[in-house]
């Protein structure tokens, strides 16, 4: 028997920044942001196929891949396309984009509307004015943190749950 799910891989923000971007989503994209930490999409789609096969995909790259730094520069939207605005990785986006393509190998299988592109959140499906507000006011923004671990998300109870924190390299080991 198959069973579909939907896993999410992403790379996790750190404290302070996590706080502070937080606070910025929270201020610009609404409560709807409250229960999801900032954070880099990896991969989040459905799969088919054994969770264990799934998530052993997800151990097996991790365990490859090293620690490295992220720098998010000031904000910016992706407008027309999609009503988002976003921090953009100065560093660490050939590092993220490496981790997706080899995510999605094997076991996993990704489904997007659109094509992957390293970022972070800041807001989504708000109204222009708070889209124009994020823009404006995060036009500075700089912060950096190092990734040297992921999180692996599941939908089989339903709602997203938080599996598995995964290290990079022997980064935790």
């Amino acid at each position: 028997m198959v069973f579909e799910y939907t896993l999410g891989v992403v790379i996790p923000v750190p404290q302070p920044h996590r706080e502070t971007l937080r606070a910025w989503r929270q201020e610009y994209g609404g409560e709807a942001t409250a229960p999801i930490a900032p954070h880099i999409t990896l991969v989040s789609g459905s799969y088919l196929n054994s969770w264990e096969k799934a998530a052993a995909q997800v151990r097996r790259v991790a365990a490859t891949a090293e620690p490295f730094t992220i720098h998010l520069g000031p904000a910016r939207t992706f407008r027309p396309a999609s009503e988002v605005v976003f921090l953009p990785l100065e560093t660490g986006a050939d590092e993220c984009w490496k981790l997706h393509r080899a995510l999605l190998g094997d076991a996993l299988r990704h489904e997007s509307a659109f094509a992957y592109h390293p970022h972070l959140t800041i807001a989504q499906n708000v109204p222009a004015r708070q889209l124009d507000a994020a823009q404006a006011a995060l036009g500075q923004a700089h912060l950096s943190f190092a990734a040297d671990r992921i999180h692996l998300f599941d939908t089989r109870g339903g709602d997203w749950n938080f599996s598995e924190q995964i290290p990079l390299g022997s980064s935790l080991a």
